[in-house]
């Protein structure tokens, strides 16, 4: 079980304020930094870390980063086996900057909550869950490390903004061109960055998301099958039918009837194939 010691999420320290622990602390130490700041580390080397920036500190190790104007961050210190951090083959005591900062900022914000919340019921399972989540997302982020770059940075949120609006709105009719055009990249850039910031498609993505409002409105007897198609965004009611069945291994109508339970193979977020013969996702 990890046992959380102590956290903050958007901490204010006084402007320039130094931290020095030269035998560290008894437990790991996972930090965001939100403002402009400069690490040493015990072999005399330090370095500028800008927003964004993460480090995870070891038990025990040396620790020393001022603020060089604001001081501004979240962070959790937490107590765990060494072998529960090792089995992720995380990087430690070492600044990376993770593509996805705003996960890794949100896990912070819950364990935050939890803490300050003393629930005695969940609270410490929810914590300890949390905190796996932070260390897995950690592992990830570290196989796509990126360095420190202004124009990437602002390439991410905006990135981010247009695949907030395209699943939020998925019944509306996004194309690769649309999309490229407001963020003002090539098809081929866009793709590299989309698939290096998530991992996937936005062309598997945003089905995956018209077939969640798909199965959501199927839950209301007093619509059609195939108004709830064309209301989550597909244009053609039988690649709306073979898109269903190839993802949840039953038909619209079975599912509304809930004759079929989803198969485990059918829960595993399979690649839907772009259908070149709809000319949009």
């Amino acid at each position: 079980m990890i046992k959380i010691e102590y956290c903050g999420y958007h901490t204010h320290n006084p402007d320039q304020e130094l931290i020095y622990r030269p035998f560290g602390t008894a437990s790991y130490l996972f930090l965001l930094v939100l403002s402009p700041m400069r690490f040493h580390f015990a072999d005399h080397t330090s370095t500028e870390a800008s927003p964004g920036a993460c480090i995870l500190y070891e038990p025990g190790t040396y620790q020393h980063y001022q603020a060089e104007d604001r001081f501004f961050n979240s962070y959790v210190h937490f107590f765990c086996d060494k072998e529960l951090v090792e089995q992720y083959n995380i990087q430690t005591n070492t600044l990376f900057y993770p593509a996805n900062t705003e996960e890794i900022h949100w896990l912070l914000k819950k364990i935050y909550q939890e803490f300050l919340n003393r629930q005695p019921a969940y609270g410490e399972a929810l914590m300890d869950l949390y905190v796996h989540q932070l260390l897995i997302q950690t592992a990830r982020e570290q196989l796509h490390k990126k360095e420190p770059n202004e124009q990437y940075q602002n390439i991410y949120h905006e990135i981010v903004s247009i695949r907030g609006q395209m699943l939020n709105n998925c019944e509306q009719p996004w194309c690769i061109n649309q999309l490229c055009k407001i963020l003002n990249l090539g098809k081929s850039q866009f793709y590299k960055y989309y698939n290096a910031y998530f991992h996937c498609s936005p062309m598997d993505e945003l089905i995956q998301a018209r077939l969640q409002k798909a199965c959501f409105l199927l839950t209301n007897e007093a619509i059609t099958i195939k108004e709830a198609a064309y209301a989550s965004g597909f244009q053609n009611i039988n690649h709306f039918n073979r898109l269903f069945r190839k993802t949840f291994h039953c038909t619209p109508g079975e599912y509304r009837k809930g004759e079929i339970y989803f198969s485990e193979k059918a829960c595993k977020n399979p690649k839907i194939p772009y259908d070149r013969d709809i000319g949009q996702f």
